[in-house]
């Protein structure tokens, strides 16, 4: 039999590649010009496999830190028996071993039940069926996951498989590798845990076998280019949410920069979202949670149960070493049935009279007027409380401890005494909150919550308020 050996890709093979591409992959794989740069990338490793000639029998690739997932995997038609396969994929998991990777991802088409066998036989596990099209046939994909973990008594070269040497040619196994991904912690706070989201219990639902829905929500004042950002990386079957178009309603003086979207509208935009009536929807950003918390409120106000706010958000991904995914993702349609007011609102003219204590979630120098960007006034609703909802946060925007939140709210004049009160569905909380639209005021009611204090939201907040001649703005502290 014809001995097979593994050596780095090189760009002298890669007219045999070309010549591959489209009988493996379709019309519309990769390009020569795509391969030329991924081969330069120290990120990324192409693997050959060779027979006693040095013909090419077949390639793979693997992008290592951060995203750890096996890109490609081609064999020639008359090497398809020959275990060449087989190899490769052993290669690129010692390969991403090798490189400190605690675990390896891929996705094949949910039709290739031999692909799939393939990577089983290697240790893959599916975790998961990809909520959008695979593309150019149209078809889903599976997700499947390797844990990584060294073998023991594995020493040098030879003993990890990568050595891109002289193989049997009947392949070499590691044997089944153990699942080694992170375990989630113990529950630190109930309260919490029902408005927040550890980045690692995050990580295990988004690779069970009942994905969350996960929304994407990045939007910052006076920008527009977060679906670029979007698309550019993030979390693994994350859909974009657009704030301005699909958490909102149409401006107006009357009603502010962000009013609450209609309900049906809104109910349209979940179901394209892929939110269903039994759904876990976890939503994230990458600023601390205060644009993502928008979409907390409104689908907890609507009647989805079960949402939480990742904390620490897209930076607490990457900073575990989750890889992230770019590029759209669209899901299948959800069936969900919104139904409002299960979350608590106030009026301009409740916040006016209101009995009990009313936050201003903006930054401190908008609430005194030194700064206006956007509203046509300049200070803030008078006799409330300036609480920059920032001030929740760490610098590097996870979310403070409990004691900390509650030692701050109380001195703020926030009743927090007990921590036991849940978030009070249709409760008359003695809290309101308002910012310059309704967004932060979001992330402010949702941090309440996780310490057991309810709070209702004056949606049209400052940019309503500040709209009519006829109410009074203060200025300074």
């Amino acid at each position: 039999m014809t001995a097979t050996r593994i050596r780095p890709l090189t760009p002298g093979d890669l007219d045999r590649v070309e010549q591959l591409e489209p009988e493996l992959f379709g019309v519309g794989a990769w390009s020569r010009r795509t391969y030329v740069d991924e081969l330069d990338r120290e990120d990324r490793v192409y693997l050959a496999a060779v027979d006693d000639s040095g013909d090419l029998m077949g390639y793979a690739g693997v992008a290592l830190e951060p995203e750890w997932t096996v890109m490609t995997v081609g064999v020639a038609p008359q090497a398809r028996r020959r275990g060449v396969a087989t190899l490769l994929v052993d290669a690129l998991v010692e390969t991403a071993r090798d490189a400190g990777g605690t675990e390896l991802f891929l996705e094949v088409r949910a039709h290739d039940g031999g692909a799939q066998q393939l990577y089983r036989n290697a240790g893959f596990v599916r975790i998961g069926l990809r909520k959008r099209y695979y593309q150019p046939e149209g078809a889903d994909a599976v997700v499947m996951r390797l844990g990584l973990r060294r073998r023991v008594g594995a020493v040098g070269a030879e003993a990890t498989g990568a050595a891109f040497g002289r193989v049997d040619p009947i392949g070499v196994h590691a044997g089944t590798p153990q699942e080694s991904g992170p375990a989630a912690p113990p529950s630190r706070d109930p309260l919490r845990d029902a408005v927040f989201a550890d980045v690692d219990v995050v990580h295990d639902l988004v690779w069970s076998a009942q994905a969350p829905v996960l929304l994407d929500v990045r939007w910052a004042l006076g920008a527009g280019d977060g679906r670029a950002q979007y698309t550019r990386g993030h979390l693994p079957g994350a859909v974009f949410v657009d704030l301005e178009t699909e958490l909102a309603g149409p401006p107006s003086t009357g009603a502010g920069r962000h009013p609450l979207p209609d309900l049906a509208d809104l109910q349209a935009a979940a179901r394209r979202w892929g939110v269903g009536g039994d759904s876990t929807v976890l939503v994230y950003d990458d600023a601390g949670g205060t644009s993502a918390a928008r979409a907390w409120w409104l689908l907890r106000w609507a009647g989805v149960a079960d949402v939480r706010i990742v904390d620490g958000g897209l930076r607490a991904w990457v900073a575990a070493g989750h890889h992230l995914e770019d590029g759209d993702v669209r899901p299948r349609p959800g069936d969900v049935v919104l139904a409002p007011g299960r979350l608590p609102t106030v009026t301009a003219d409740e916040v006016a009279d209101h009995p009990g204590v009313v936050l201003d979630a903006r930054d401190h120098a908008r609430f005194t007027g030194e700064v206006e960007p956007v509203d046509p006034r300049a200070g803030h609703v008078p006799g409330e409380v300036s609480a920059p909802t920032r001030e929740n946060l760490t610098p590097d925007g996870w979310l403070l401890e409990a004691e900390e939140l509650r030692a701050r709210f109380a001195g703020l004049g926030v009743p927090t005494a007990g921590g036991d009160r849940g978030d009070a569905d249709g409760a008359a909380p003695d809290v309101a909150v308002y910012c310059g639209s309704g967004v932060t005021a979001a992330h402010q009611i949702a941090v309440l919550a996780s310490i057991g204090v309810p709070a209702a939201l004056y949606p049209g907040s400052f940019s309503q308020w500040s709209s009519d001649p006829d109410r009074e703005v203060a200025t300074g502290e």
